[in-house]
């Protein structure tokens, strides 16, 4: 497991005061709000249709479709010296929505993994993100005689995984040149981690490369807020009912998950608090937090196979 950077390190950055802050109201309120709200009887894909427990934001937005897929396959080519062709986003959301601009790429064979579907049915999107690709110069599928999700798809060369990490088994072992997440691993279940980061080892290429992108803030902008309560209440379905699940792990406590599934993990980049923040009195004991992630409010990992 690699040491954790120094706080001054080049490729850490101190984020802003209002780094997602949320709702300016006071925090207790949103968990309030988000504990009663999740009790409702209500599908997920209702509140989502409605703005809330959105799995992804601006997902229409050109730099959202485009850039996040050019620069990790900048950085999957200077790293290892060739381009990637077959991919696999983890936890995309609406993102699948790009899959015009991964085949303009080059990418081929796609797949995504998600835990449900939440990807748009509605072909805009896709034809939108074929657009934003022609516009860069890239030549993206010709979409224009699909009329279902699947064909736009089929047509992109991609798979769309819905479940959980047994859905990994339906992808060759040793295949997946490129595997992303962006803000999706602190999601994942505790105890679900270890097998998740073992299945996305399996399908890893020899050569292949995984970039993650992870959170450990709370998500109603309170800080390491979230922290603060006991696993018993936390891991209950009441959290997960209201959308507030996270698996609060550290940055090094997720290394040393990577390790034992057989991959070995370099920080690329770490956000930092200004100072460690001691709202709700700190990390619960049994967290089991180490002192250096308390300043850690996301950062950017590498992962190879060994």
């Amino acid at each position: 497991m690699p040491a954790l950077l120094p706080p001054e390190a080049s490729n850490d950055w101190i984020i802003p005061a209002d780094y997602a802050a949320g709702a300016p109201v006071p925090w207790w309120v949103k968990f309030g709000v988000k504990l009663a709200l999740g009790g409702l009887p209500v599908p997920p894909a209702l509140w989502r249709a409605v703005g809330l427990r959105r799995h992804s934001f601006d997902a229409a937005a050109p730099g959202k479709l485009l850039d996040p897929l050019v620069s990790r396959a900048k950085l999957f080519e200077a790293r290892i010296g060739k381009p990637a062709r077959s991919l696999l986003e983890v936890g995309p959301g609406a993102m699948v929505s790009r899959a015009p601009v991964a085949a303009a790429l080059g990418f081929g064979p796609v797949w995504y993994l998600d835990v449900e579907d939440a990807a748009p049915h509605d072909l805009a999107p896709y034809r939108r993100a074929a657009e934003v690709a022609r516009a860069a110069g890239l030549s993206p599928p010709d979409l224009s005689a699909c009329t279902t999700r699947e064909e736009v798809l089929a047509a992109c060369g991609a798979t769309y995984l819905v479940g959980g990490t047994e859905q990994l088994a339906r992808i060759p072992p040793d295949s997946v040149d490129l595997v992303f997440s962006e803000a999706v691993l602190e999601h994942v279940r505790r105890d679900a981690m270890a097998p998740l980061l073992a299945a996305l080892a399996r399908v890893m290429a020899p050569g292949g490369l995984a970039l993650h992108s992870i959170d450990f803030h709370d998500h109603l902008g309170g800080a390491l807020r979230h922290l603060g309560f006991s696993p018993a209440f936390w891991e209950g379905s009441a959290v997960g009912r209201a959308g507030l699940y996270c698996n609060r792990l550290g940055l090094s406590q997720m290394l040393d998950i990577f390790a034992a599934s057989g991959l070995s993990a370099t920080i690329i980049e770490r956000g930092l608090f200004p100072a460690t923040p001691h709202q709700g009195g700190g990390p619960h004991p049994a967290l089991a937090w180490r002192k250096d992630d308390t300043r850690i409010c996301c950062a950017a990992v590498e992962a190879v196979h060994t």
